[in-house]
């Protein structure tokens, strides 16, 4: 399985260090409740509850009502969106490279952008111009339209019709939330909990301007300090925690050093993304791995 959408910040690559810093005996524990509170394209949920069939119950959320709605379709019903995408496929891929294909790429754009949000065919339109456009980006603008340009792309995957059902499968016991990251913690229960947190990244200096605007709003560093203060919270109930972030810092202090200073392990990884969220004078700085129990690396 792999994500059926792009999306900036994605963790493919970041895998195989998520996985060295799950607690040491992860798989071993039962009954395993699984939380995301910043799913975007799904990476992370899907390598862990194919992997790990103990855990039974998995809640994922995010800001932007498109990307869920979409999550939801494929759930309750891909074969809805595949029939669409295969017309739009097939229309794309046999213009000519060049003005005929940016061209309905534009037209996609503005009828999707003309839909109503319950319109059955906005979800369809959402993941051919994610793989259609520039980097695979979704930005949009002050209006709440979708503006990312178009990608010019010789012959791009928009779908996979035999990942879109395998992940159907894989979402049956998947419960999805669309709204504020704080929201849904009130989901939560008393059984053992692993939550991994992958908010917008904050900028790794004053100096490199980065991409946050999944939704039109941002993240601030307001959002930062109340996500750590939520995770003080459930911390305390006994969830485990892990977040991903840059390796930001002000005046040459860690931004999330001072930010995480009460109990919190923190690892620096270097890794390299598909879709880079850093503007081009620094292509490869680190990233931090938060936990709050001893990393494996370290016991």
């Amino acid at each position: 399985m792999k994500p059926f959408v792009k999306w900036a910040g994605g963790k493919v690559r970041l895998l195989k260090e998520i996985e060295r810093h799950l607690p040491v005996d992860f798989d071993e524990w039962e009954n395993v409740t699984y939380v995301e509170p910043f799913v975007g394209g799904g990476s992370v949920l899907f390598h862990m509850i194919d992997k790990y069939k103990n855990i039974t119950r998995a809640i994922i959320n995010d800001i932007n009502p498109v990307l869920i709605e979409a999550y939801r379709t494929i759930k309750r019903d891909p074969s809805s969106i595949i029939k669409i995408l295969m017309e739009l496929r097939s229309e794309y891929l046999g213009l000519q490279i060049g003005a005929p294909r940016e061209l309905f790429f534009y037209r996609v754009r503005d009828t999707y952008n003309a839909m109503r949000f319950e319109d059955d065919h906005k979800v369809a339109f959402f993941i051919f111009l994610n793989h259609t456009c520039f980097n695979g980006l979704y930005r949009e603008n002050r209006l709440g339209k979708f503006n990312v340009p178009h990608g010019r792309y010789k012959n791009p995957i928009i779908f996979e019709e035999n990942n879109i059902f395998a992940l159907h499968t894989a979402l049956q016991n998947v419960e999805i939330n669309c709204g504020d990251f704080s929201d849904i913690f009130s989901s939560l229960g008393n059984a053992p909990t692993f939550m991994y947190l992958d908010p917008p990244y904050r900028p790794v200096s004053k100096d490199v301007t980065m991409f946050t605007l999944y939704d039109g709003n941002g993240f601030s560093d307001l959002d930062q300090i109340r996500l750590k203060e939520i995770c003080d919270v459930f911390s305390n109930k006994g969830c485990k925690i892990m977040i991903s972030n840059s390796d930001s810092y002000d005046d040459n202090i860690s931004f999330f050093e001072r930010l995480y200073n009460n109990g919190y392990q923190i690892d620096r990884v270097k890794v390299t993304r598909m879709i880079n969220p850093y503007n081009s004078k620094n292509r490869k700085p680190q990233e931090v791995i938060i936990t709050n129990y001893p990393s494996p690396n370290s016991i």
